[in-house]
C-alpha cells in the first residue's frame, strides 16, 4: 500500500505550485544550455559515435536506423497530436493533472499504434533506408546516438539541479504533510555532487560496455531505462535520507519509483515532471515508514 500511495501522493503533489514552477525553470534553462553545448561540440561527438558504431554490421545499423526513426516519428506524433489537442481545448487543460491526462493518453495511444503495427512500419523504413548508402546510414545512426547521448547529459543536469533547489520545498512538504514526525537533517551538498559524480561515472561505463545492444529493439529500451535509473537512483535517495533521516526500506520500490521517473523522459511535455516525481515519490515512501513506526510506538 506504501507503494500505491507514494506514486498517488507524488502525483498528488505536482499540484505544489513551487514544484511546477522549479520543474519548468529547470528544465527550460538546462535544455536551452544543453543544446548550445550540444551544437558547439557536435562535430567532435560524432567522432566518437562513429568511431563506436564503426565496428557494427551493416544489416544491425540499418534496422538500429529504422527503430531510432521509428522513435522520432513517435516522439514528433505526439508533438503534434498535443499541439492540436492544446490549441482547440486549451482553456479547459489548465489543471496540470488534467495535462497530465491527455499527454498520457496521447503517449498511449500512439504507442498502441506503433506497437500494433511496429513490423510493417519497420519493414517500410528498412525499405526505405535500402536507398541510402551504407556511409549515410552510419550518419543518420551517429547523429541519433549522439543526441541520445547529450540527451543523457541533460538528464543528469537536471535531476542532480532538482535535488539541489528542491529541498526547501521538500522541507515545507514534510512539515504540511508529515508534521508529527521527527527527523534529522544531515544535508551535505558535496556528498550528492561526488555520488552524482560517482553514478555518472557508472553511467558512461555502462553504457559504452552495454551500446551494441541499443540496436537491438525493445531491448535498446530496456537498456537506456536501466542506465537512466542507476544514473538517479542513488543521488534521489540519499537526499532524502540526508534531509529527513535514514529509515528500512525495500529497494526494489525504490528501483520502481526511478523506472518510473525516467520512463517520464520519453514523452515530451512529462519530461519536465521527471525530477520532481522521482524525488517525491521516494520522499513519501520514507515519511510513511517513519510514520508507520511512530504509529507502532
Amino acid at each position: 500500500m506504501e507503494f500505491i500511495y507514494s506514486i498517488s501522493e507524488a502525483f498528488s503533489d505536482l499540484k505544489n505550485v513551487k514544484i511546477q514552477k522549479l520543474s519548468v525553470t529547470l528544465g527550460s534553462v538546462l535544455a536551452a544550455l544543453w543544446i548550445i553545448v550540444a551544437i558547439w561540440f557536435w562535430k567532435d561527438g560524432l567522432k566518437v559515435t562513429n568511431f563506436l558504431i564503426s565496428f557494427m554490421p551493416f544489416k544491425f545499423l540499418q534496422n538500429a536506423g529504422s527503430q531510432f526513426i521509428i522513435m522520432i516519428v513517435w516522439i514528433q506524433l505526439i508533438l503534434a497530436t498535443l499541439g492540436i489537442v492544446y490549441s482547440l481545448f486549451g482553456k479547459f487543460l489548465k489543471n496540470i493533472f488534467a495535462s497530465i491526462s491527455i499527454v498520457s493518453m496521447i503517449a498511449l495511444f500512439w504507442s498502441f499504434i506503433f506497437l500494433t503495427f511496429h513490423s510493417e512500419i519497420s519493414g517500410y523504413i528498412k525499405n526505405l533506408l535500402r536507398i541510402f548508402p551504407f556511409q549515410s546510414i552510419e550518419e543518420v545512426v551517429s547523429n541519433i546516438l549522439l543526441g541520445f547521448i547529450f540527451y543523457s547529459f541533460y538528464i543528469a543536469s537536471f535531476y542532480f539541479s532538482f535535488v539541489v533547489f528542491s529541498t526547501k520545498v521538500l522541507e515545507e512538504l514534510k512539515e504540511e504533510e508529515y508534521p508529527e514526525v521527527e527527523t534529522k537533517k544531515e544535508f551535505n551538498i558535496i556528498k550528492i555532487v561526488l555520488i552524482n559524480l560517482r553514478d555518472f561515472i557508472i553511467f558512461l561505463v555502462g553504457m559504452i560496455v552495454l551500446y551494441p545492444l541499443m540496436f537491438v529493439p525493445f531491448v535498446n529500451i530496456l537498456i537506456i531505462v536501466f542506465l537512466w535509473a542507476v544514473l538517479i537512483k542513488e543521488s534521489l535517495l540519499q537526499t532524502v535520507f540526508m534531509l529527513f533521516g535514514k529509515e528500512e526500506i525495500d529497494r526494489k520500490k525504490i528501483w520502481a519509483f526511478c523506472i518510473i521517473s525516467v520512463v517520464f523522459n520519453f514523452i515530451p511535455v512529462l519530461n519536465f515532471y521527471a525530477p520532481a516525481f522521482g524525488i517525491l515519490s521516494i520522499f513519501h515512501y520514507v515519511m510513511e515508514k517513519k510514520e508507520d513506526r511512530l504509529n507502532l510506538a
